[in-house]
């Protein structure tokens, strides 16, 4: 017997068969008519090269070979049909799945911070899996939402470079700061362009090569600023300005974090295109009802967020 070449329909036909023992209703049963369902066990007759069901006085009599057929039959049945209820039927509460998340520091302190609280409450055996990209701007390779991660979640700047089958959808945008410490030698509650290019700054790796989009905008202007640690994730940010004369341009909603370091926080003296969280996905998952559940707290959680928003 050779599996491709087979129609899979005529397992469904086999089993109404093997429970009805009757033509006419296996027939009712899978929804053909009669003369289809004689057709069918003609074909499965030859499939297999055995009688499979006999007539006897009785009426129809499995043979041992499809005796011995019906067991894996049903198992693999059961097992479909159990696959495509988990489909139609998700339950967040019954659900163990694992989710592998591409997420940022950023996203890790807000969104995620809050989604957890949500979901601990409705699917408490789920589990995050979170992964740190290399560098904080760079969108993931598409091959990896296809083969690894279920989502990514990020500032995507690029999002040109994402490939044909990708799915994205901002979830929130939010303005510039700029923070310095509170008792800052040279900052007291305001920033002009000028202070801003003369300080020293902690600045975020843009890509990997370590160049900034605000470097670009200065050098438009004519200035230039002093680079002095260049770090790929915003987490240790506020505690190298807090403990230092360093100043740096983060989300609005970073400062929020960290309330406990008293950071001045300053409006930014240059215009700077806001920040934009997006959520990424494969289209393969378009109609997964679990995907699309956590979808949706993803995008409830962040309509709800306070703080860090314009």
């Amino acid at each position: 017997m050779n599996l491709q070449s087979t129609d899979l329909n005529l397992l469904l036909v086999f089993e109404a068969l093997m429970d009805e023992r009757n033509v006419t209703r296996a027939a009712g049963r899978v929804g053909l008519s009669q003369p289809a369902m004689s057709n069918a066990l003609a074909r499965l007759r030859r499939t297999f090269d055995d009688p499979l069901l006999v007539r006897t006085p009785e009426g129809m009599a499995p043979t041992p070979l499809a005796q011995t057929l019906i067991v894996p039959v049903r198992q693999a049945l059961a097992s479909l049909r159990g696959a495509l209820d988990a489909h139609s039927n998700f339950n967040p509460a019954e659900t163990k799945r694992t989710f592998h998340l591409l997420a940022n520091d950023y996203a890790e302190m807000t969104l995620l911070a809050i989604l957890i609280g949500s979901l601990s409450h409705e699917a408490k055996d789920l589990t995050l899996r979170v992964y740190r990209p290399r560098t904080l701007f760079q969108p993931p390779p598409a091959n990896s939402l296809v083969d690894f991660y279920d989502l990514a979640i990020g500032f995507y700047p690029d999002l040109i470079a994402f490939e044909t089958g990708i799915r994205t959808e901002l979830l929130w945008e939010e303005n510039n700061v700029c923070i310095a410490r509170p008792d800052h030698p040279e900052i007291h509650g305001s920033m002009t362009i000028d202070k801003f290019a003369a300080a020293r700054h902690v600045s975020v790796f843009y890509k990997s090569q370590g160049t900034g989009l605000i470097d670009t905008i200065l050098e438009q202007q004519g200035l230039e600023r002093k680079q002095t640690i260049l770090v790929p994730h915003f987490a240790s940010v506020p505690f190298l300005v807090a403990a230092s004369d360093l100043i740096a341009v983060v989300p609005q909603g970073l400062p929020n974090c960290f309330n406990h370091l008293r950071l001045q926080v300053l409006p930014v003296p240059i215009e700077i295109a806001p920040f934009r969280l997006t959520m990424a996905w494969h289209e393969r998952y378009d109609n997964d009802p679990a995907h699309a559940w956590l979808r949706d707290r993803i995008r409830e959680v962040s309509g709800g967020r306070e703080g860090g928003g314009e």
